[in-house]
Formats: C-alpha cells, structure tokens, sequence
C-alpha cells in the first residue's frame, strides 16, 4: 500500500469518523462513509490532491448529506405509504359498515309486525320493556317474548349475510 495513502489514513481516520458520526448519528453508517471517503481518495490520488483532508471531509460532508437526504425522503415515503393504507382501510371499513347496514336494514323491513316495530324502538329508539308495553298496548312479558322472537328471526335472515 502506497505510504502517502496510509499517512492519510492515520492522519484523518478519527477526525473524519468523529464529524460523520455527528452529522449521521449512526456509528455503522459513519464507519462506512469514512471507508468510502478512502477507498474515493485511493481513486483519485493519481489525480494528485492537493489538499487530501480538505477533499476528503468534503467527499465524506457530501455522503453523509446524501444519508440524511435519503432518510428524509423514506421517511416521507413511509408516511405517505402508512397514510395511503389507513385511507384504504378507513374506506374498505366504510363501504363493510355501509354493506352491513344495507344488509340490516333489508332483514329488518322483512320482519313482520310486531316484530319490525318491537326490534326498531327497542334497539334503534331504546325504548324500555315498559314504554314498549305502553307504545304497542301489550304486557311486558309479551314484550320479552316477541322481543326475543323478533332477535332470532333478525338472525336467521343475517346468517346469510355473514
């Protein structure tokens, strides 16, 4: 290995690690700049540099700018992706919920009576036993037994939904 290259390696290894370590805070990805900032000088050298440690912060400045650009752009990607799929989910829940409530709504328009009227006013209008007794002029135990009648029916014609 040529000896100017290896002074420079001696020389600059710690200082560069140290400013890319700062800029990246990520001791792996520092590491690896610093490596690729090397193994760039050992290409150009026959270029001849004039100022090794300038060009080489400069190389290692410009890698560590473009980690930090990439992140900046995942993350927005990420977000983006993570937004899209919660809207995606957020409409396929909808549309499941608005199917749900269509399929409902049928199954309880082909009930008959009382059996509409007992399922709407108890579980939409949430009506006590007694203000059913009162509203359809029958006892409560009428209530609870139509009710319960009204429920099975109600789940039978959705089992076919489901």
């Amino acid at each position: 290995m040529n000896i100017w290259f290896r002074l420079q390696v001696n020389k600059n290894q710690n200082g560069l690690y140290a400013v890319c370590y700062q800029m990246l805070k990520d001791s792996l990805e520092a590491e690896e700049v610093v490596q690729d900032s090397f193994m760039k000088l050992w290409q150009a050298k026959e270029k001849g540099t004039k100022q090794p440690k300038a060009w080489l912060y400069r190389v290692a400045k410009n890698q560590c700018l473009d980690i930090i650009r990439r992140r900046v752009y995942e993350a927005k990607y990420q977000q983006h992706s993570l937004l899209e799929t919660q809207v995606v989910r957020s409409a396929c829940d909808e549309l499941q919920n608005a199917e749900l409530s269509q399929h409902i709504s049928a199954a309880i328009e082909e009930l008959k009576e009382p059996y509409k009227s007992l399922i709407v006013l108890r579980e939409i209008s949430h009506l006590s036993y007694q203000q059913l007794a009162d509203v359809l002029d029958l006892n409560v135990q009428q209530i609870k037994v139509y009710l319960h009648r009204a429920r099975n029916s109600l789940k039978e014609k959705l089992m076919d939904v489901a």
